[in-house]
């Protein structure tokens, strides 16, 4: 048996932390007074399931004490064979329900047909719905009815990690309860008495490290110790990293030394070498962060908050933080989290990593490498200003030049009408798309609103102005609106609704117009035009 489930709580005195959820339910069990239904929130492995059966167990258990009038419940015995059958998963009473294969309205249907009968064997029926922010909005409403006029002998518990997606209307006629997330001393807790029970001999940095690793749930760091153990049951620091594919502090400070010393080749090679050897990018990505998180806190001087650390791992970050600013450590930590999140969607593994390198040490006064001045689009348009010596002024250095006020002007509209593709002549299908889409733009824009009204707004100083192959352009009056387009959470949004529009996926490109949107102004008559003149008496009237 997978240790996660071997060393699954029995009684609520064995949930490790939780305090805030142990003693109410602990309290309402003595005093029997149950809740018809229960919502169980919080992320995955932090208890929520465990605690469901353990109050599963404690309302049917047959040891518990009768009075005249209430019946009070306490911990489960463990013994009785209501106990024993729900701990086995064989009690008839007791049917948990996965939500994300049986969301449907028909299985919430069933499960208010059969809720009707009394229980087989014990004294309530109790319906676990795990994932149950996965159910179908009509299984909610069938779900409501139930909840809302439940029988005497009917408990439910919902549990989830989306607690924003179940409806209010089923949350306010549910118990709620809120898991916290497992500090990393409280994992340790757990690990260290699996290990004892087992009778490995795994050092305390190796649980440590894996109680850090795991992220805060206890069935992710019990998973890792049985993989480091079914290698290993005395593996080391080192072994438990090797097999954990953990990379240790001294590897990542190697990186972020010739990132910090502007070192962009060597820094290549340097990845060029860890990917060849088999090294994971996410992994690599994932302890640069985790460094520099810590050599944040060094810098702040809450060294203290960092967790539990090595001598030698502190030692090395200390002499790292003494090099780099903390200007220099946001920067690294953005381009990195970038990166990051680029991973995802790239072809090769590697890119983003390579274009956070080269990003981070571009501007490094030790990088001998020579930086090609930005494009127009980087630069909003601005035109390539002469370089001045002797602090002679630009207006001075542009009057020497000849180039007077309209001659820039004029340069900077030339510029931009360059940097703007000439339209191609479209053919066949892309032609008939194009013409479709410039007739009922107007028809694609009331389309987009409801997905984001914001977009439609963008969209509307925009036009189509070609297709070449599958690529639409757009021409927008703004510039600002062009860039908002082209983020990646609103570009996918147009495309797939241009997909939809037009039967044909189309990738997005803008534009932006070399002429400005007039912005039409009120005749008003010169001063020296010929106007009647009118006496002021006749409409202000005469002092009296």
């Amino acid at each position: 048996m997978v240790l996660y489930r071997k060393y699954r709580p029995q009684t609520l005195a064995e949930i490790i932390g939780q305090e805030h959820i142990k003693e109410p339910l602990l309290a309402s069990l003595k005093t029997g007074k149950i809740s018809h239904a229960y919502l169980f929130t919080g992320p995955r492995g932090t208890g929520k399931t465990s605690v469901a059966r353990i109050l599963a167990k404690a309302v049917n258990c047959q040891k518990t004490a009768h009075g005249k009038q209430t019946t009070t419940f306490g911990e489960p015995c463990n013994e009785c064979a209501s106990c024993v059958s729900i701990t086995e998963g064989s009690h008839l009473d007791i049917l948990e329900i996965d939500a994300a294969s049986n969301r449907g309205i028909d299985e919430i249907r069933d499960l208010r047909e059969k809720i009707k009968l009394a229980p087989a064997f014990g004294r309530y029926k109790v319906y676990i719905i795990d994932e149950a922010h996965m159910l179908t909005s009509e299984a909610f409403n069938a779900l409501l009815k139930t909840l809302e006029e439940p029988p005497e002998h009917a408990i439910f518990i919902l549990a989830t990690t989306e607690p924003q997606k179940i409806p209010a209307t089923i949350a306010s006629r549910s118990t709620r309860f809120d898991f916290k997330i497992p500090t990393t001393l409280e994992l340790l807790e757990k690990l260290t008495k699996i290990t004892k029970e087992e009778g490995w001999q795994l050092s305390r940095e190796s649980l440590e490290e894996i109680a850090k690793i795991a992220g805060g749930a206890f069935r992710d760091a019990e998973v890792l110790l049985e993989k480091v153990a079914s290698y290993d049951s005395a593996a080391t620091i080192e072994k438990t990293r090797q097999v954990l594919g953990k990379i240790e502090a001294r590897v990542t400070t190697n990186l972020l030394r010739l990132i910090q010393e502007g070192k962009t080749r060597e820094a290549l090679l340097w990845l060029d070498a860890y990917v060849k050897e088999g090294g994971s990018i996410r992994v690599l990505a994932e302890a640069i962060l985790e460094v520099l998180r810590k050599l944040l806190l060094i810098k702040a001087g809450a060294a203290e908050i960092i967790g539990s650390i090595t001598e030698e791992e502190l030692e090395i970050l200390k002499n790292m933080e003494k090099s780099l600013s903390k200007v220099q450590i946001l920067k690294i930590n953005d381009l990195f989290n970038k990166a990051i999140v680029d991973l995802r969607d790239v072809t090769i593994a590697q890119l983003p990593i390579e274009i956070a390198i080269i990003e981070a040490t571009l501007e490094n006064p030790n990088n001998p490498v020579e930086i090609e001045e930005k494009s127009n689009d980087v630069t909003h348009n601005k035109i390539n200003e002469p370089v001045i010596k002797d602090k002679v002024s630009v207006e001075e250095a542009l009057e020497k030049n000849g180039e007077k006020e309209d001659q820039k002007k004029k340069i900077e509209t030339e510029k931009i009408g360059e940097a703007l593709p000439t339209p191609k002549k479209s053919t066949g299908q892309d032609s008939k798309i194009l013409k479709n889409l410039q007739s009922g733009w107007g028809k694609f824009l009331k389309e987009i609103k409801p997905l984001n009204s914001s977009l439609e707004m963008f969209l509307r100083s925009a036009k189509p102005v070609d297709i070449d192959e599958d690529t639409l352009v757009l021409e927008f009056s703004y510039r600002f609106h062009k860039e908002k387009i082209e983020e990646k959470k609103y570009r996918e949004v147009i495309e797939k609704a241009l997909e939809k529009f037009t039967g044909s996926p189309l990738r997005l490109k803008g534009i932006v117009s070399p002429k400005a949107p007039e912005v039409k102004k009120e005749q008003v008559p010169k001063l020296t035009e010929n106007v009647e003149e009118v006496d002021p008496a006749q409409i202000f009237g005469k002092l009296e």
